[in-house]
Parts: structure tokens; C-alpha cells; sequence
């Protein structure tokens, strides 16, 4: 096609000067020419210039015709390329097929119903997952099994206009957790009841403006920027669902709480190939309305070597009926490189009128082939509290046999230690999961 395209622009530029020529001839038979010559020699002076235009409009007239006749040429030659050039012809082929199969996978999809529409937003995204797990679980005293976790959660993000955005995660979540009835919870596991209606929670709801990639200002329920796996929090992409203890229970606030309702003002940039980001928050999370918590979090990311180093740090209050003030550091370092991805976690804490608690994991995950990936974590907290110290060993393979299905086996060695007065116990849990994403 472009050993055709320098002809029509030569013959554009042959019609653009001869355009040019008839609109100056024709400027000069403007009735304002005409009425500004009062004498007879005006008007034969004006008579001249006439007939010369109309001369002019006659030789272009011949002009015209020739240009068509050699456009019609053109095109002849370029429909006979067409029919002769395999390539072109293969080409076109390909184009109409996908084509056609586009109108199939839509009339498919959509058939005689309409297509959902925002009402003001520029942009609608729709997406979500379906998350289920089932548990075997082996104590000390008792084994159960359960069909335990069935989570659906619908995802929409919507574009408001330039630099605005709305996003909201929807859980739909009937989930038996694994408990212990003991009196001590650590030999006796049963699954609760989850006869209840379905439980429903809006997991993440917020509104962001977005100056640019430095400075974006979110406001609303987000996830606490924290660390790794809690920013990553989707199970479609957690290689465990089953997060480290330190986040457990969901939602809770064991180190800090899993989820913020206030304000988030974060931001990245490149440095070379190295990133760096920030995030600054406050707000309160569900088990303290009263009292803001405030945090922040620093990465940085060199870009060649796959590490990311981040700090984070937190201070508030974790009761608003008791004195409860606490305040968390920790630090993180992902590698992904490669079939490597290693992940590491650890915090500390200074609570007011208790122990400080300490939790860490380590996480390294290789990638056998594009599907398959096997994992290890060695999990590690300790509350503070009596009992409170608990190490666990989890060892996973996960298989993805498209990009939508995420399904995992995993074995999990869960050791609560020896304590004053309190025996240690283990509880082996063998879980299949699997996480459906649209």
C-alpha cells in the first residue's frame, strides 16, 4: 500500500493548486470588485481581468479531467494488486475471520439483551471472583472436614472523568473458620456454623483523584498499605489464600488492621529503572470508629536485580473502651526474578499495658513450568498473650490451567508452643482451594 501513497500525494498537490488558482479567479469576479469601478476604463480593465479568468477556468476545467482520468487508473492498478498480491489477499482474509469471530463471541455473550451502561461514568469496569475452599483438618483430640469457604466477590471500577475514579469490591461470603473448642483453642479443631444468611461486606470502597503518577489522594475503605501479601490481598493472585497469621483473623487488627476507612495519599516514581513509592494514611478500621489510626509506608525497587525494599510504620489505638495505644514497625524485601518470587515480612510492636507482640514468615515460590508453582512459608507470631506463640509450616503447589483458574493443594503444619501451664499441639490441615477471576 505504500508504493501507492506518494502518487495521491502528488496528485492531491496538483488539486490543491489548481483549487487555489480557481478560487483567486473567482475572487476577482466578487461583486465588491465590481462595484468600486465608477468609469468605462474601470470596466474594460475589469472586462480583461474577466475574460483572462475565464480563461484560466477553462484550462483548468482540461486540468480536472486529466487528473480523474489518472485516479481512475490509479485505482484500477490498485484493485488488480489486490486480486494478485497473495500477502494482501491472505490479509484481508484474516481480517474479515476475526471479524467475524468478534460478532460470534459477542452475539454470543449479549445476544437479544442489552449491554450495561453507566449512567454518568466515561468508563465501567466489571469483574470478579469466586473463591472455595475445602479442609481437612487433623488436631491433637479430633479430626473435621468441611466444604468450608464459598466467597463470591464482585469487582467494579468506574471512571468519573480526567484524573477521577471509583473503585468498590463486594463480598458475598459464607465461611465456616477453622475453631477449637478447648479451653485452651489448640486441640479440638471443628468447624463453626455458617447457617446463618449469607454474610456480606463491602471490602473496598473508595473515590481517587489522581494529579499524577506522584501524588494520588484516595478516599474511603482501601486495603492498608502494608507490606506484601496484604496489598496484594486478591486471592486470585495469592499463591495461599489462607494469609499469614499475623493477618488473621479476616478482618481484624492482630498487627494492624487489614483494612483502613479514611484517607490514603500515595504515589511512584521512576528513578532510571528503579521505583520508588510512598504511601501516607489515617483513618480508623472496623473495630475502633472513635480513634484514627495513622501510618505510612517507602519502597524501593531496583529495577535490574528484582528486589523491592519496603518500611512501614503505624501508630494508634486498637480499643475505644480501653487504653490501648500501640505502635507497629516493620519491613519487607520481595525478589522476583526469573522463576523466583521470595517473599519476607517482619513487624514489631509496642502496646500500651502489654507485651509487644513479633510476627514474620519467610516465602520463597518457584515456577516448575507457566502453570505450575510450587511454595514454601515459615510463619512465625507471637500476641503477647499467654498461649499467644504459634509457629506454622506450609507447603503448596498451585496449578493454573488458564489464566482465570487459579487451583492449589496445600499442607499446613500448625504448632501452638509450650507455654506456662499449656501444652503444646499440633494441627496438620490439608486444603484443596481453587479461585475462579472474571
Amino acid at each position: 500500500m505504500k508504493k501507492y501513497h506518494g502518487r495521491f500525494s502528488r496528485t492531491g498537490k496538483r488539486f490543491a493548486t489548481s483549487a487555489t488558482a480557481i478560487a483567486l479567479a473567482l475572487s476577482l469576479y466578487a461583486p465588491g470588485a465590481l462595484a468600486d469601478s465608477g468609469d468605462d476604463e474601470a470596466m474594460a480593465k475589469m472586462q480583461q481581468k474577466l475574460d483572462a479568468a475565464l480563461a484560466a477556468i477553462a484550462q483548468l476545467n482540461g486540468t480536472v479531467k486529466t487528473l480523474q482520468s489518472e485516479l481512475a487508473a490509479q485505482k484500477s492498478k490498485m484493485t488488480k494488486a489486490a486480486a494478485t498480491d497473495p500477502e494482501m489477499v491472505a490479509e484481508l482474509d484474516e481480517r474479515v475471520v476475526e471479524l467475524e469471530n468478534a460478532v460470534d463471541t459477542i452475539d454470543g455473550r449479549v445476544g437479544s439483551r442489552a449491554v450495561a451502561n453507566a449512567f454518568d461514568a466515561t468508563k465501567l469496569d466489571i469483574g470478579g471472583f469466586v473463591d472455595i475452599a475445602t479442609t481437612l483438618a487433623i488436631g491433637e483430640d479430633k479430626t473435621e472436614a468441611s466444604f468450608n469457604r464459598e466467597v463470591f466477590e464482585l469487582l467494579l471500577k468506574s471512571k468519573l472523568g480526567k484524573d477521577w475514579e471509583l473503585f468498590v469490591a463486594q463480598a458475598f461470603i459464607r465461611n465456616a473458620p477453622l475453631k477449637y473448642s478447648d479451653v485452651n483453642a489448640r486441640r479440638s479443631p471443628f468447624f463453626a456454623n455458617n447457617n446463618s444468611p449469607v454474610v456480606t461486606d463491602t471490602v473496598i470502597a473508595w473515590a481517587q483523584y489522581a494529579k499524577n503518577d506522584m501524588f494520588k489522594v484516595q478516599f474511603g475503605r482501601f486495603i492498608t498499605p502494608h507490606g506484601i501479601i496484604n496489598i496484594e490481598h486478591f486471592p486470585a493472585v495469592l499463591l495461599d489464600p489462607e494469609q499469614p497469621q499475623f493477618l488473621r483473623p479476616f478482618p481484624g487488627q492482630t498487627i494492624f488492621a487489614n483494612f483502613t476507612d479514611g484517607l490514603n495519599i500515595h504515589g511512584s516514581k521512576f528513578i532510571g529503572k528503579n521505583k520508588f513509592s510512598y504511601n501516607a494514611y489515617a483513618g480508623t478500621w472496623a473495630g475502633n470508629s472513635t480513634n484514627i489510626n495513622v501510618g505510612g509506608r517507602l519502597a524501593y525497587s531496583l529495577g535490574d536485580s528484582g528486589l523491592t525494599f519496603g518500611l512501614n510504620g503505624t501508630y494508634g489505638d486498637r480499643s475505644s473502651t480501653a487504653n490501648a495505644n500501640f505502635a507497629v514497625l516493620g519491613a519487607d524485601v520481595l525478589y522476583q526474578k526469573g522463576r523466583w518470587i521470595w517473599k519476607n515480612e517482619v513487624y514489631v510492636t509496642d502496646e500500651d499495658g502489654a507485651k509487644g507482640k513479633v510476627a514474620f514468615y519467610t516465602m520463597p515460590a518457584y515456577k516448575l513450568t507457566n502453570k505450575w508453582t510450587a511454595f514454601y512459608r515459615f510463619d512465625y507470631l507471637d500476641t503477647g498473650k499467654l498461649g499467644g506463640e504459634s509457629i506454622e509450616n506450609a507447603l503448596g503447589l498451585t496449578f493454573r490451567p488458564i489464566y482465570n483458574a487459579h487451583i492449589r493443594g496445600i499442607y499446613r503444619w500448625h504448632r501452638a508452643t509450650k507455654d506456662t501451664g499449656i501444652p503444646a499441639a499440633d494441627t496438620h490441615v490439608f486444603q484443596l482451594s481453587t479461585t475462579f477471576n472474571f
